[in-house]
């Protein structure tokens, strides 16, 4: 099994550190290496994880990230919390909001929520000492160009992810001179597949691989809860499966079932049942200036029950709104319950992540 590790390691190590000549910048990964998918595992798992998941540099060393998929990467001092990726805006409320039979919907006058600028937009500058937030933000167009930020006092740095709550870095910052930063071998040490030469980086991020790949495997073959409750997604330490578990539920009429997220989730996601076509058009205007409020707001008024026969709205439209599990939005709510008075099977997915997270609900 050792063998097996350090092999891996051999295989990217090349890919994942510098030549001893630039031994000063360390590449970390948003995403496991080399392109962002863990190996093995076929289905919905998004691993949002640094790799290595710990560092160690010398004051005055920079740090590249390279994030692999959407994400972000942000310190903030000590005491502080990660700020949200959405709040709302009272500047902007929702208008003009009105149901497949013409009716208004109940969030009409309330503020939208919109991405905050804190999250996603760069800030802080590019240098890292404990004083200040400093945020990568996320790319809006393309690919995300490396993250590049400088060290340059000893000490113990977290990097965290507004985006993906859970995740973190930790940077451990030696005195210049002390021998501190971890030996970076060659890409002609390690890239043959044997141990000589594979740097501490490479070895822990090959073990990364291997568990994260398992972890992976058994959160994607899960059943779901028994019972009338449905897990939106199913993550654990930094992995999110974008998918219902179950994805079918059977119940009888009058049952009321709770949709709820995963304890540990990184991810946002809603629940939408209606037409098709209908789900679409919402799903393609969630992100703007201003996210769609037919996606982050539930179709009842608070204080409400969802009570679904089919009908609602004149065509069959109810949404949970925007859960997460994230303790920064306090005013999301991690779970919410629709109640079924009609048989028939009704189709639902999440507008947030598309057609590939999706359930049905068989009402008997």
């Amino acid at each position: 099994m050792r063998f097996r590790t350090i092999s891996a390691a051999g295989l990217v190590g090349a890919l994942l550190l510098p030549a001893a000549a630039d031994a000063a910048t360390k590449t970390v990964f948003r995403g496991p290496p080399p392109k962002g998918a863990l190996p093995g595992v076929k289905g919905p798992a998004v691993d949002a994880n640094f790799y290595p998941s710990r560092i160690t540099l010398a004051a005055g060393d920079k740090l590249r990230v390279k994030t692999l998929g959407f994400g972000d990467t942000i310190f903030v001092p000590k005491g502080e919390s990660v700020p949200p990726f959405a709040v709302a805006n009272p500047d902007a409320p929702v208008s003009g909001a009105k149901d497949a039979a013409g009716a208004d919907m109940w969030f009409n006058g309330q503020p939208a929520f919109a991405p905050n600028p804190a999250a996603i937009m760069p800030s802080g500058g590019n240098v890292i000492d404990g004083s200040k937030v400093v945020g990568s933000g996320i790319a809006l167009d393309g690919p995300p160009k490396p993250w590049v930020v400088r060290f340059p006092k000893a000490g113990v740095y977290r990097l965290r992810s507004a985006i993906h709550p859970g995740i973190s870095l930790r940077v451990n910052v030696k005195p210049k001179g002390s021998g501190g930063g971890e030996t970076v071998a060659s890409s002609s040490q390690v890239g043959g597949g044997g141990t000589t030469g594979a740097s501490q980086e490479d070895r822990r991020v090959a073990r990364q691989l291997t568990a994260n790949a398992r972890l992976a495997k058994r959160l994607l073959a899960a059943k779901g809860p028994k019972g009338d409750k449905v897990l939106a997604g199913n993550d654990a330490k930094g992995i999110a499966t974008i998918a219902f578990f179950p994805a079918r539920k059977t119940v009888d009429v009058g049952d009321t079932v709770t949709f709820s997220m995963s304890k540990s989730s990184i991810e946002t996601h809603n629940v939408a049942f209606g037409p098709k076509a209908y789900l679409d058009e919402h799903a393609k205007r969630f992100f703007g200036p201003v996210f769609e409020p037919f996606v982050t707001f539930r179709s009842e008024a608070p204080g409400t029950s969802i009570v679904f026969d089919g009908a609602n709205h004149g065509n069959g439209y109810v949404n949970t709104g925007v859960l997460d599990a994230n303790k920064v939005t306090k005013d999301i709510p991690s779970s919410e319950k629709i109640t079924f008075t009609k048989a028939g099977t009704y189709a639902y997915y999440c507008a947030i992540h598309g057609n590939d997270m999706k359930g049905e609900i068989v009402v008997k």
